[in-house]
């Protein structure tokens, strides 16, 4: 127990707010960090190229990180994908039997050499070579994790089929009633598991699904206890390493990027970019019932979400980060409701009212500020601007027709001042709004978030607005390019190709109160589309990643911008036009398993929420 009070109080360091930016990054345990350890490891390249020689074997070269990358969390993302694949039974197997094993950062020439190098591979990855050093295959940007798509392309590499779901035999039936999402049907199968008092490596695997299916059904603590247990009790299992990581908060089942649900024959057969799913796998109706259950799945027991990792504004300010993501995760899901209800979503019974009974769980979490880190300053913006986002969208949705939507109606509106107010008040003398820092999105997204409120009947503040507005327009230059911070009494310098990205959100949210026209917002949304593919390259990073600042943080970001600037071009012709392209990018860009992210910090919540609100703002 004593591991999980202190993963508890590590969790709940944000709600203790110190209005610094200090990350406080915990490591793992000597237990946790174990993991991977069942891997036959080889220490160097050419170490590995003599054993691939002499076995007859190809390498299995695992690049956990490249010199100079710009990703933050080069730590996390090597911890995941330890207690991720190279923890699966399956994969461990395969890659001892079949490959010579190398985990190895590259560096110097023989990073030159292999072209590991930043832009061009973006960890995590791995290579294949033959004896001689040739390269036979390459996967990087993964940042989705399940046994089957990961081992599918090295089975093939070796000439065995495609497997099944790699179960252990004697664990078949938990897994099915996992994969299944039988929860309960699978923690009852797992506990009469362990009460026939099977070996240490099966007991651990009953162990973690147990915990698993706790996570699934919002019983987090009860699974960070039920993996501390398995650590505790079973220390030389890769099984309990794994149980280990997770308890701790930094396995990939518990950050929501690892999962074991069925995928798509196709996924498994035909690969794309990293972990994107090939281009047309999905139906965009696919999209908004995975991504609807995928953030019911990610909330935990009183509703938010918490599978980001972004720090930032340093960890007191994670709480804050938390219900930002959590009010976005709830808007598109009054969109998935919407949907449901009007017929144009299929969904079963039970992702029904497991949809309506978060939302009503989020309307009650939007009335209070007991989940903020009130005193700490840094991201609290976002929160207080996605909180007014989903209380106009309930209201606007939900507000129509029957007697109880009318309730629905009045009771978001109840809730709808106080946040408008709350919003507000953030705002310094400077009508500069900020987050970690003053800039034109923050105040682009809190006037965006005003004048949803104010187009529902809420009163806003003029004064309020009018700063903002003055704000927003200090950091425009004449050719509608935005500075990415505030130029104060200097004049805004920024050039299209570093500001494209969020010149359409800070255009439209001039253009909500009056303060833009329909040719600059036009040539806001041209710029971003000329450019876009600034943007893309950088998706899978989780911080800014070239020399103009792009990071993938932005990519999600900038995309709802753009789809909901583009709702409000008067010109059928190019707004269709760019309707059509803009919702192409999105439908091109879900992971296999038909989630979406961007920035791995971020998560893949907010990156699914964003990627419905896309779609939702692009239906015209």
């Amino acid at each position: 127990m004593l591991r999980v009070a202190i993963v508890l109080a590590f969790f709940a360091v944000s709600v203790h707010a110190q209005n610094s930016t200090r990350k406080i990054r915990v490591a793992p345990t000597p237990l946790a960090d174990r993991c991977g350890a069942a891997i036959a490891w080889t220490e160097s390249l050419d170490a590995a190229l003599q054993r691939s020689k002499s076995e007859g074997k190809p390498v299995f070269w695992y690049v956990p990180s490249v010199a100079g990358s710009p990703m933050d969390r080069q730590p996390e993302i090597d911890r995941a994908m330890r207690a991720g694949p190279f923890s699966w039974p399956s994969t461990v197997a395969l890659l001892n039997a079949r490959y010579v094993c190398l985990r190895l950062a590259p560096e110097g020439k023989v990073q030159k050499d292999y072209g590991l190098v930043r832009g061009s591979f973006i960890e995590p990855g791995w290579l294949l070579l033959d004896a001689d050093g040739k390269e036979l295959a390459r996967m990087h940007s993964i940042t989705t994790q399940h046994p089957q798509w990961f081992e599918a392309p090295l089975r093939e590499r070796v000439g065995l089929p495609t497997a099944e779901f790699p179960a252990t035999p004697a664990a078949k039936a938990l897994w099915d009633a996992y994969r299944t999402r039988d929860f309960a049907g699978c923690e009852r199968l797992a506990l009469a598991l362990l009460d026939s008092e099977p070996a240490p490596p099966l007991a651990a695997e009953a162990r973690f699904l147990i915990g698993a299916a706790q996570k699934r059904a919002q019983r987090e603590r009860e699974a960070i206890a039920t993996w501390a247990e398995c650590a505790k009790a079973h220390p030389e299992e890769p099984w309990a390493w794994k149980c280990a990581m997770e308890s701790e908060g930094h396995g990939p089942f518990w950050r929501g990027i690892e999962d074991f649900l069925p995928l798509p024959e196709r996924v498994l057969r035909e690969r794309d970019e990293g972990s994107r799913a090939p281009r047309g796998t999905y139906a965009e109706e696919d999209l908004w019932r995975l991504c609807a259950q995928h953030l019911i799945d990610a909330g935990d027991a009183d509703g938010v979400v918490r599978d980001s990792i972004y720090d930032f504004g340093g960890t007191d300010s994670l709480a804050n980060v938390h219900l930002a993501v959590t009010f976005l995760c709830g808007e598109a899901l009054l969109h998935a409701s919407r949907r449901a209800r009007s017929g144009a979503l299929s969904v079963d019974e039970g992702l029904r009212v497991a949809m309506e009974g978060r939302i009503e769980q989020l309307l009650q979490l939007a009335q209070s500020d007991a989940k903020l880190a009130l005193e700490d300053r840094d991201e609290i913006l976002w929160a207080r601007a996605y909180r007014v986002r989903f209380v106009t969208r309930w209201a606007q949705l939900r507000g129509a027709g029957t007697e109880a939507s009318r309730r629905d109606e009045l009771a978001a509106k109840a809730v709808l001042g106080p946040a408008v107010l709350a919003l507000s008040r953030l705002q310094p003398e400077t009508g500069m709004w900020f987050h970690e820092y003053g800039n034109p999105f923050a105040v682009a997204t809190a006037l965006q978030a005003l004048a949803y409120a104010r187009d529902q009947g809420q009163a806003v503040d003029v004064e309020i607005v009018a700063r903002g507005i003055g704000a927003l327009r200090r950091c425009r230059t004449e050719q509608g390019a935005y500075t990415y911070g505030d130029p104060g009494r200097r004049p805004p310098r920024a050039t299209a190709p570093a500001a494209a990205g969020r010149m359409p959100l800070c255009e439209l949210a001039l253009f909500q109160w009056g303060k833009s026209d329909a040719a600059d917002l036009q040539r806001a949304l041209a710029a971003a589309f000329e450019h876009h593919a600034l943007l893309a390259a950088v998706r899978k990073y989780d911080d800014h990643a070239d020399r103009l600042g792009y990071g993938g943080f932005f990519v999600w970001f900038d995309m709802l911008g753009r789809a909901e600037a583009t709702t409000f071009v008067a010109d059928a012709g190019p707004r269709d036009v760019w309707r059509a392209q803009q919702k192409k990018l999105v439908l091109d860009l879900p992971e296999f398993d038909g989630a979406f992210v961007d920035s791995h910090e971020l998560g893949r919540a907010y990156g699914s929420a964003m990627a419905l609100l896309c779609l939702a703002a692009l239906e015209g």
